[in-house]
């Protein structure tokens, strides 16, 4: 067994429950009879509908890099490390283009740790 294998297991069971959960939770606060067709006929609305899609993408995205993680955790696999690197600058950029609200501050520093772990278990899987 790889040094990395179980925690990257473990990482990449967490991307997939965050993936799922942050997109129940956007799904929560738009409501479920938003109407999308509507927002598309003014400037500002269909760049909020623009960052809506990168929203969701974002989250699928942690949910595929979560299930790959699974599928190689072991084997050696550059593809999740590249991965987990992907998945760590967006994470990265999304806690830096935030507020200084302490609570979203909070917020995004967890949501940092776990595809640094993620990342930080498939490098020692890669490794060896």
């Amino acid at each position: 067994m790889l040094s990395g294998s179980k925690h990257l297991r473990y990482a990449s069971i967490l991307e997939i429950i965050i993936g799922i959960l942050m997109i129940v939770f956007v799904r929560m606060l738009l409501g479920a009879d938003v109407d999308y067709t509507a927002v598309l006929n003014e400037t500002t609305a269909s760049n909020a509908m623009l960052a809506l899609v990168a929203a969701y993408g974002v989250h699928v995205f942690e949910i595929l890099v979560g299930i790959i993680g699974l599928i190689k955790a072991n084997k050696k696999s550059i593809l999740t490390v590249i991965l987990g690197v992907l998945l760590f600058v967006v994470n990265l950029w999304d806690f830096f283009t935030y507020d200084t609200n302490v609570m979203q501050i909070i917020f995004h520093f967890i949501t940092l740790l776990v595809p640094y772990y993620y990342l930080h278990n498939a490098w020692k899987n890669y490794k060896g």
